[in-house]
């Protein structure tokens, strides 16, 4: 349940925050209840939903807001909402993800908020792993456990992420060899894993061609949909973990092509 703070002590990013965990709690939330919930006046309300939605993160009616679940071609919202939405569903799947690894192995761990729950993971568990990132918060992350040897791939910061893209990071991941591979994604379309920026696709196949095992995480609503560019198909090395069972034609799809998909609670494919 959330217990909303004092008025006086709530900051905008704070009420925002709340606003999209309420939403993913009840689906849809009338403005009044928001008032109510968070202490805050309905105008206050309506300027946050009308924020978020020209963020991208919520369907936006008179008398309140929905959860947004469809992501764009193009489109992809600022880490700091994105990483908000399905919390819990995002540490489950990362805790499983974590537990596929085993000391002394060599891993990338991609930008992403669910990788970033498996990178918690690891750090709790106090693996020893020789890291290789381009997200600087999972990074810092890893930084913190002296078991780990990390390496950061380098590039430029993607706008409103966390994300080094571009050179040197590209030529450093082409030539690289890893055991495993724990991967993000915008979203999945039968067996084909897309992104919305060009650059970002790159990297990612880059990733996934470098690593003997990829292990996908993927939330629920990312299946179905397609984004600008493609990033990689899934083949026999790819295991996809996700907090729900897929569609039956997707499903199948992605075992055609010889994945293995993993129900992150149950352990269930």
């Amino acid at each position: 349940m959330i217990v909303a703070q004092q008025k006086a002590d709530i900051i905008p990013a704070q009420r925002r925050n709340v606003i999209l965990e309420l939403l993913r709690q009840k689906g849809v939330v009338s403005v009044h209840e928001l008032s109510d919930a968070i202490g805050v006046s309905l105008p206050t309300i309506r300027r946050d939903l009308d924020w978020l939605a020209k963020s991208g993160a919520v369907h936006r009616s008179h008398g309140g807001a929905t959860l947004k679940t469809t992501p764009g071609t193009t489109f992809e919202p600022d880490y700091h909402i994105s990483s908000k939405i399905a919390r819990e569903e995002k540490a489950t799947i990362g805790k499983l993800a974590a537990d596929r690894l085993q000391d002394n192995q060599s891993v990338i761990f991609d930008s992403s908020s669910t990788v970033y729950e498996a990178a918690y993971q690891v750090v709790e568990k106090g693996l020893k792993l020789t890291a290789v990132t381009n997200d600087i918060r999972i990074g810092e992350l890893l930084a913190g456990n002296p078991s780990i040897h990390l390496l950061v791939s380098g590039g430029s910061l993607r706008p409103g992420s966390y994300t080094l893209i571009g050179e040197p990071g590209s030529s450093f991941l082409k030539g690289l060899h890893v055991d495993v591979a724990l991967m993000g994604i915008h979203a999945i379309n039968q067996s084909s894993c897309c992104d919305t920026s060009l650059e970002v696709a790159y990297t990612k196949r880059y990733m996934a061609a470098a690593a003997k095992q990829v292990i996908v995480l993927a939330h629920a609503s990312k299946f179905g949909h397609v984004a600008f560019f493609d990033a990689f198909d899934v083949d026999e090395k790819f295991e996809i973990i996700t907090d729900r069972p897929l569609a039956p034609a997707i499903l199948r799809a992605l075992e055609e092509k010889g994945a293995t998909v993993t129900i992150a609670g149950n352990r269930k494919g």
